[in-house]
């Protein structure tokens, strides 16, 4: 698995492979603005977890690359945990998990 220095570099390279799709969480729940659908974690498989610096924020982010049911590439960052820890880390639990120890 590649290894980044930045979220720059990671989102870069993720979108270059194919994480054309972004996640985020909305009134409590997944949602795709490319596909302007709701996602359950559950039809998630969490591929790629990479944790990258990022000096304008907390020092560091999480950046995940999940594939859906129908085989379509997505990146999520862990931005929403600053806000809501609790809700962020149950949604993202809820993923089936390709990644060990992700």
């Amino acid at each position: 698995m590649p290894t980044y220095h930045t979220l720059t570099d990671a989102i870069a390279d993720m979108r270059a492979r194919g994480f054309v799709n972004t996640f985020t969480i909305q009134q409590h729940q997944l949602f795709c603005p490319e596909l302007s659908i709701p996602i359950l974690p559950e039809h998630l498989t969490l591929l790629e977890q990479h944790h990258v610096t990022a000096p304008d924020t907390t020092g560091h982010r999480e950046v995940y690359g999940f594939r859906t049911q129908d085989n379509k590439l997505a990146i999520m960052t862990d931005t929403y945990s600053e806000y809501a820890p609790d809700e962020f880390e149950a949604i993202v639990g809820r993923c089936l998990r390709r990644v060990p120890g992700a």
